[in-house]
């Protein structure tokens, strides 16, 4: 039976998503980058290595239809953070609680 070994430079380096989690908590208030758009949600960077998920209910106190009206990618917002899921690897945000009574 032959064995092989298969080498990572990836394996070697910190984990920018483990790092995150063992420093913030909820509640916690960021600044990020906008960096995608999708129907229902938009992707924030608040640190190299890690995105969350703000959803479209929580981008504004007023209803937002689309994403669009509200951020465009590249934009830097204000966000909270509303929940980290270790095993999922997802970081959930929220602009609404980090700027109460935005429109």
């Amino acid at each position: 039976m032959e064995r092989r070994g298969a080498l990572s430079l990836r394996a070697t380096q910190p984990d920018p998503f483990r790092t995150f989690a063992d420093t913030v908590a909820p509640g916690r208030t960021l600044r990020g980058h906008v960096t995608k758009l999708i129907p229902f949600d938009v992707f924030v960077r608040v640190c190299d290595g890690v995105e969350g998920l703000v959803h479209v209910r929580e981008l504004s106190s007023a209803p937002v239809g689309t994403p669009e009206g509200v951020v465009q990618v590249g934009d830097e917002i204000t966000v909270v953070v509303t929940g980290i899921d270790r095993e999922r690897r997802r970081l959930t945000l929220s602009r609404r609680r980090a700027c109460p009574g935005l429109d």
